[in-house]
């Protein structure tokens, strides 16, 4: 604090001393914040390119015929941007393909991938629901009746019911995959039932 009853002079020589105490510390000071925010800005372009090329990777994947170049892609994104929304979705579609071809194996190892390493809870859910289905189809009915088990929202309700229920009849459970079906057509949001319907309806005959 300046003391104005000393002259211009005597002031000037304790803003010498001052400095010459603390002059170092406040370089030091201003040379972090500069360096902080430099940081900042670097990892904030850092993020932005990263996510640019994971999203170039992914469209990538969406639109190549070429099935090797879309599985070269694929490995890219998982090794390279493995926690990107990008990563799961390009390994969630993945999945969905070898599932629609009945190979199970290979889809379940891609949907326990994004389980495993993806940050976006949604992403995780939708993986961990079409896991259950696809070990239910794989005959794996334990493991996939504990996974469709678990605690998910709501919106998944009427899904995880219905695959208890195709689980439960395939077990032969008519009793306990009839409730299931009843408890998916409940929960069912705007969506249709029919499919439901019919399940409930060929129950009746394998009683």
């Amino acid at each position: 604090m300046i003391d104005y009853n000393k002259t211009d002079e005597e002031q000037a020589e304790d803003i010498k001393a001052w400095w010459k105490e603390n002059g170092i510390s406040v370089v030091a000071g201003i040379g972090l914040a500069v360096a902080a925010l430099f940081g900042w800005e670097y990892w904030q372009k850092h993020q932005i390119a990263q996510m640019e090329s994971a999203s170039t990777l992914y469209s990538s994947v969406q639109t190549s015929a070429d099935d090797a170049a879309t599985t070269k892609s694929i490995q890219e994104l998982q090794s390279e941007y493995a926690k990107s929304p990008y990563a799961a979705l390009a390994t969630l579609e993945t999945a969905k393909k070898h599932a629609e071809k009945g190979e199970y194996e290979p889809a379940a190892t891609a949907l326990r991938w994004v389980i495993d390493n993806t940050k976006e809870p949604d992403l995780k859910n939708i993986a961990s629901v079409r896991l259950a289905r696809v070990l239910a189809g794989a005959g794996k009915y334990d493991e996939a009746l504990k996974l469709a088990s678990q605690t998910y929202g709501t919106a998944y309700e009427s899904v995880l019911e219905e695959i208890k229920g195709d689980i439960y009849s395939a077990q032969n459970k008519v009793e306990d995959a009839r409730k299931a079906y009843e408890r998916a057509m409940v929960a069912t949001k705007n969506g249709s039932t029919e499919l439901i319907k019919i399940k409930l309806d060929n129950l009746g005959k394998g009683a």
